[in-house]
């Protein structure tokens, strides 16, 4: 890269990041004045430049390019930092009795909002601040949460993607309490204690899909394994799906639908590798059946599933399959399809009567 005489001088960056063993796996990219990519990416952190000015950036896990412009000149290393710019969120309180029931809220609400928690799964709890609800489940899973409520529009039920464990306090997820934008969807959000699965669900938002899909490849592991988080692991398999990655991931999609049943987006994520091999149709069939049935996580999971079904390769009718459509076909038309975890607009109670009779 280097013209002989040309002067060079030394570039160190260092990635402060709680990626990739504290970023030292997170790759950058350097471009030149000309913004030419002089340096793809790479995980190297020294680098010696000719004289110049530089442009050097990285996705962290903020889910956006962070980008700085450094001038390399002199006899001296020039140093750069690259960190993530997150968005303001609120700690979750360490304090159990902080976390209430909705009952408990229902009884300490002394402000109007705009929106209002009407209801929720069992055993999840809720702690209030100012700006959001922090919320969690810490007993054993039965299903996937859904909380309601009440906003302007109507009232919506949406999915939760919290789950259970030892480390409670780390599988929590965030939802910003005032409708913005207006009529907007419900704005849930994995609780950034939760790191990675919290960096992939903003780097799928961003639109940083490689990136997102790199994190995944690792992620799906980690979070079944080290860091047991089901519902972030079951983010990374539908990245790694929507990337045609999943396909030589089937031992880790087996045991995320075995040990977390009640979670059914792992249920249709296998299902849809298994009916691509030969004699694994039937299984397929069951496992989309099942998951039919179920409070399902993910938008995209349940797009999924309808498709799969609908198109299904085979073309013996099957009271199962039919059954299965129907469960589905009877939600979608109320599913808020900009969302990422599902959520629906439930019908309210002259809205259903008036449903009724036009059918009748």
């Amino acid at each position: 890269m280097n013209i002989e005489g040309e002067k060079v001088g030394v570039l160190k960056i260092e990635v402060d990041s709680k990626l990739y063993y504290r970023g030292e796996g997170i790759r950058v990219e350097i471009r030149d004045s000309d913004l030419i990519l002089i340096q793809p990416a790479t995980t190297q952190r020294n680098f010696d430049l000719p004289y110049g000015l530089y442009e050097i950036s990285a996705v962290l896990e903020d889910g956006k390019r962070t980008t700085k412009v450094i001038e390399v000149n002199g006899n001296h290393p020039k140093r750069i930092k690259l960190e993530p710019n997150l968005p303001f969120e609120p700690l979750a309180s360490k304090n159990d009795s902080d976390f209430r029931s909705v009952s408990e809220l229902h009884q300490l609400q002394t402000v109007e909002a705009d929106m209002e928690i009407l209801d929720i799964s069992s055993d999840v709890t809720v702690y209030e601040v100012e700006s959001h609800w922090i919320l969690r489940h810490s007993q054993k899973m039965e299903q996937v949460p859904v909380v309601t409520l009440l906003r302007a529009g109507g009232t919506v039920q949406a999915s939760l993607p919290i789950s259970a464990g030892d480390h409670h306090f780390s599988v929590t997820c965030h939802v910003t309490r005032h409708s913005a934008p207006f009529f907007g969807p419900v704005q849930i959000k994995i609780s950034q204690s939760r790191s990675i699965a919290s960096a992939m669900e903003r780097m799928v938002e961003a639109g940083q899909f490689e990136s997102a899909a790199r994190l995944a490849n690792k992620a799906l592991e980690t979070l079944l394994s080290k860091y047991i988080d089901p519902t972030g692991a079951a983010l990374a398999a539908l990245i790694l799906y929507k990337a045609d990655r999943l396909n030589d991931k089937l031992g880790f999609l087996y045991s995320l639908v075995k040990r977390f049943s009640w979670l059914p987006d792992g249920k249709i994520l296998l299902a849809s590798q298994l009916v691509r091999l030969p004699g694994q149709r039937e299984k397929a069939l069951q496992l989309a059946c099942q998951a039919s049935e179920q409070r399902i996580l993910f938008t995209e999971t349940f797009s999924l599933l309808l498709d799969l079904l609908r198109y299904w390769p085979e073309e013996i009718e099957s009271k199962a399959r039919s059954e299965a459509l129907s469960r589905l076909s009877n939600l979608a038309p109320f599913v808020d399809w900009r969302s990422t975890y599902l959520c629906d607009r439930l019908l309210e109670e002259h809205d259903a009567n008036s449903a009724t009779s036009s059918r009748a």
